[in-house]
């Protein structure tokens, strides 16, 4: 058999056995940011804790930059595409068109931003190593080939694609730590060498995309397939800084009010904690596909398949935190530096923050498919103003968790308002006890348990040691039945 025919003969194989597909696109949707995880040690050995502050206020910038420096067009791929499933040439003019448009806008866009952005980060940032150039300037580089190349990810993802969007994955992360590396450690550019490594990542990428799909690039922009991306993912741009807000923003204000050096702590708590959101969106990049399918079929869905693939968007970020809780009491064991030791009294409390904008993310779905981007951004403005309030009350009194309440806080109410809102545009019959009553359980024993055992005399690394083994067990045994649901409804199917 014949290369070809072996990649394409994969490729079918994820189609027909959707759960293989999944799992594989969750484990290379969580292995391409992931990386920047497992690099974690070497630039804790390589970069002081005010330097990792900076690199990680810069993260924050990317994620800004990567919302307006495209106008987010690479939206428009996760629905769009179902409108033309019926004409082959229609999805690839689609492609070709928003990928192009994403281009010309993104350097329009690093132009301005050229002119304007020394002044906008000194207004923004306090301390004086904060610098747009050369800093920003790169971030926003890597966020304009972000965009473009998450349009053409998105795409494969439709496709169910394996090989090829696993291709790219790997070209991505390898890239990204070779250079990373070799700047940083051999020719001693720190933050910067960071930076120009996830450029480095990204330009390999972009060049083995335009090799796979001749005829990306056009000079024959169907702007009307623009113009209707547009009008969707114009009004989903301020939900979308909301969501950066609500995830990142805690940085910048905590900058504002305290040091770099705390700012490098709480990036470490987080960056922690990011597993979790690694995870959830792991699993919904790698679920949303087979979902929308079903959502696509409306009243002739498979509403057990409904079901599991929403129950899986929860139960698996949720095994990932008891992990963390555990290397983070165990802080020592990934970097010498005694500073971060300061940050295991934080575990807990933000593994719940970040858990609860899970349920975020699991009911915006169902505004996003049904198109109901305006929607999603006035609930979100609701809770703009809590967190924003929060921040501004609380971070100046109570530092790193001054931000993990005002976060909370925010979490909760806008995933309440999206269940809601959710529920009207697109009704789905969720699993509750799995969805919600499971994860109460774990994070209550999680703070009694740690409320006890410090009480006690006990530390947080014994803290560590003892939930894990609890929090595993229960974890493993509530969700036992669960695993033969999975196989009989995706081992055993063909679509």
């Amino acid at each position: 058999m014949s290369i070809k025919a072996t990649l394409n003969r994969l490729n079918e194989i994820a189609k027909q056995q959707p759960l293989v597909g999944m799992i594989t696109y969750t484990v290379l949707g969580f292995l391409r940011p992931a990386v920047y995880l497992f690099l974690v040690p070497f630039y804790t050995r390589h970069l002081s804790t005010e330097e990792f502050g900076l690199y990680d206020l810069m993260l924050v910038v990317s994620g800004f930059a990567m919302i307006v420096v495209g106008l987010r067009l690479s939206s428009g791929m996760l629905t769009f595409y179902y409108n033309y499933i019926d004409d082959r040439a229609k999805q690839k003019q689609y492609l070709s068109s928003t990928f192009t448009a994403t281009m010309l806008i993104s350097i329009c866009i690093l132009t301005i931003m050229f002119f304007i952005g020394p002044d906008v980060f000194r207004i923004i940032f306090k301390s004086d190593e904060v610098k747009f150039m050369p800093f920003g300037f790169t971030v926003f580089l890597y966020a304009c080939m972000t965009e473009m190349g998450m349009i053409y990810y998105t795409f494969l993802k439709n496709e169910k694609d394996l090989v090829r969007y696993s291709s790219l994955i790997f070209i991505q992360v390898i890239s990204v730590t070779i250079f990373q590396v070799l700047l940083i450690s051999v020719f001693d550019m720190g933050v910067q060498g960071a930076l120009l490594g996830m450029v480095f990542g990204w330009f390999f990428v972009l060049v083995a995309v335009l090799f796979f799909e001749k005829g990306l690039l056009t000079f024959n922009v169907n702007w009307d397939m623009v113009k209707a991306t547009l009008k969707f993912s114009l009004p989903l741009i301020p939900y979308l800084l909301i969501y950066w807000l609500l995830v990142k923003g805690g940085r910048i204000f905590l900058e504002k009010y305290s040091t770099l050096e705390a700012v490098g702590l709480f990036a470490m708590i987080m960056t922690l904690s990011r597993l979790i959101i690694l995870g959830i969106e792991a699993i919904v990049n790698g679920v949303r596909p087979f979902l929308f399918d079903q959502f696509a079929l409306r009243d002739r869905g498979d509403l057990k398949q409904i079901g599991l693939l929403t129950n899986m968007i929860i139960i698996v970020p949720l095994i990932t935190i008891p992990v963390i809780i555990f290397v983070g009491s165990h802080i020592s064991w990934i970097t010498g530096d005694v500073a971060y030791v300061a940050i295991s009294p934080y575990m807990t409390l933000s593994c719940l923050v970040v858990f609860v904008f899970l349920y975020v993310k699991l009911f915006y779905q169902q505004l996003v498919f049904s198109k109901r981007s305006d929607l999603a951004t006035i609930l979100s403005f609701v809770a703009l103003i809590f967190l924003v309030s929060g921040f501004m009350y609380w971070i100046p009194y109570y530092g790193i968790w001054g931000v993990l309440y005002a976060t909370l806080l925010a979490n909760i109410v806008l995933s309440v308002l999206f269940y809601v809102a959710g529920q009207k545009v697109l009704p789905v019959s969720y699993d509750y006890k799995t969805i919600f009553v499971y994860p109460i359980l774990i994070f209550l024993i999680a703070f009694i348990l740690e409320w006890w055992m410090i009480k006690s005399g006990f530390s947080y690394s014994a803290f560590g040691i003892v939930q894990l083994i609890i929090l595993g067990l229960f974890i493993i045994v509530v969700n036992w039945n669960s695993v033969k649901d999975y196989k009989l409804v995706f081992m055993n199917r063909n679509k």
